[in-house]
C-alpha cells in the first residue's frame, strides 16, 4: 500500500473512531477522543491525527445515519433545558455555545453556556443562593491571537441535563473565544436566538 494511501486510510479511521465515542461515550473533548480512538485501534503515531473539522464532519454523518431516528428528538429536549437555563441565568447575559446550539449533540451532551459577571464570585453567590450544588473548574480558552487563559467554570445538574457554566468578564460578551473545532469566533446565541431556532421547522 502506499503511503499517502495509507495515511489516508489511518486518518480516515481514527476519525471515524473518534466520532463514534464522541457519539456514543459521552467523550466531548477533540483530543480525548482523538486519543481513546488510537487507543482503540493501536495507533501509536500522531501524525495519522485527523483534524478537528474531520472528526465533527464524521460525527455529523454518523448522527445522520444512525441515529437519525432518536438524535433530533434528544436535540430538541436540550435546547429546551438551554433556554429554560438560560431564563434562570437570565441576568448573566447567558450565550449558548457548543453541540447542543450547532445540532450535533446527543443524550450524553452537556448544555454548555457563556455567563457574563463583575466577577466569578456573582454567579458562585447566585448558586449558593439557590441552594444549587456545583463542581468548580477551569477551561483554557483563548480569543484569537491572544494567548490562551483559564476561565472559571461551574458544572451542575439543571433538569436532570449536565450544565456547564464558563464565566467571562462583562467586557467578553461583545467578542467570542475560538472555537476549538476551526479556530473561528465561537458561534453564540442568545435566548431570543434559541427560541427562534426552536420555532423553525427543519431546525433539527
Amino acid at each position: 500500500m502506499a503511503k499517502s494511501t495509507q495515511f489516508s486510510r489511518m486518518r480516515r479511521l481514527l476519525a471515524i473512531e473518534s466520532a463514534r465515542i464522541m457519539a456514543e461515550e459521552a467523550v466531548t473533548d477533540f483530543r480525548a477522543a482523538k486519543e481513546k480512538a488510537a487507543r482503540h485501534l493501536g495507533i501509536d503515531a500522531q501524525q495519522y491525527w485527523p483534524s478537528n473539522v474531520e472528526i465533527q464532519e464524521e460525527l455529523q454523518a454518523r448522527l445522520s445515519l444512525f441515529h437519525g431516528d432518536t438524535q433530533p428528538g434528544e436535540l430538541r429536549q436540550l435546547r429546551e433545558t438551554a433556554l429554560e437555563a438560560m431564563d434562570w441565568l437570565a441576568d448573566f447575559h447567558p450565550r449558548l455555545v457548543g453541540p447542543v446550539l450547532e445540532g450535533h449533540a446527543t443524550r450524553h451532551s452537556a448544555v454548555v453556556l457563556h455567563l457574563f459577571a463583575d466577577a466569578p464570585e456573582s454567579v458562585l453567590f447566585f448558586l449558593v443562593d439557590s441552594g444549587i450544588a456545583y463542581d468548580e473548574g477551569w477551561q483554557r480558552l483563548h480569543f484569537g491571537e491572544e494567548p490562551a487563559a483559564d476561565y472559571p467554570v461551574f458544572s451542575l445538574t439543571f433538569e436532570n441535563v449536565p450544565l456547564r457554566l464558563v464565566i467571562f468578564g462583562l467586557d467578553d460578551e461583545r467578542r467570542s473565544p475560538s472555537s476549538p473545532v476551526d479556530g473561528r469566533p465561537l458561534r453564540r446565541a442568545a435566548s431570543a436566538q434559541l427560541r427562534k431556532l426552536l420555532e423553525t421547522p427543519r431546525s433539527f
